[in-house]
């Protein structure tokens, strides 16, 4: 702001929205009424009616920059992002990253890992790309990368399930290719998961 707002509604830079919301009620009821007064004391009224609608908008503006700037700067609790996923919490962990402003490489590699325990396969791929290209030096991502890519182009997918180009409306159960696994082979679901998840309990089967 290029001028002082607070000053505008009597208050210190150090009030609370609540504070600010109730001098602006307290001056707009004052100003509305005192417009109506006769020459010069109407106009005054009317001017400072204006001025405090225009600095109060300005504050409310300038305090959501600031908690905006204070979310982004708060570090990101990916820990407890991958062990919701690990629970199968998926709808709590997409909540949690879609909550996230700065989106770096480590959140593009857990939305690879959500969106292929959602059975979104080229989603997964292409958050994974994200993922190595915002930090080409991570060798888990690379390997994941490679390991999906090689998977994607192994047939052992429902074709189905590689025709999403975006965030797919989840429409229920997704099947295999016949067998009730997620990509159709059981040896494909345990390289995937190895890929995106290392669950070792999928690669102790294979």
């Amino acid at each position: 702001m290029d001028y002082n707002a607070y000053e505008i509604l009597g208050l210190s830079h150090l009030a609370s929205r609540e504070q600010i919301d109730q001098r602006y009620q307290e001056l707009r009821a004052k100003y509305q009424k005192d417009r109506f007064l006769e020459g010069d004391a109407g106009e005054e009224a009317a001017e400072n009616l204006q001025k405090i609608e225009v600095a109060y908008r300005d504050i409310l503006f300038s305090l959501e920059e600031k908690q905006q700037q204070e979310q982004s700067q708060q570090p990101t609790d990916y820990a407890t992002v991958e062990q919701l996923i690990k629970d199968n919490n998926l709808d709590k962990a997409q909540e949690m990253l879609d909550n996230v402003i700065i989106r770096d490489a480590e959140w593009h590699y857990l939305q690879s890992v959500l969106f292929y325990k959602r059975n979104w396969f080229l989603e997964s791929k292409k958050q994974l790309e994200m993922a190595t290209k915002l930090d080409p030096s991570n060798e888990r991502y690379q390997r994941s990368l490679e390991k999906l890519t090689k998977i994607l182009a192994s047939n052992t997918i429902n074709p189905d399930q590689m025709r999403t180009t975006s965030r797919p409306v989840d429409d229920g159960p997704r099947v295999g290719a016949g067998n009730g696994t997620c990509t159709g082979s059981a040896c494909g679901d345990c390289l995937l998961c190895n890929a995106c998840c290392n669950c070792m309990q999928c690669m102790g089967g294979c």
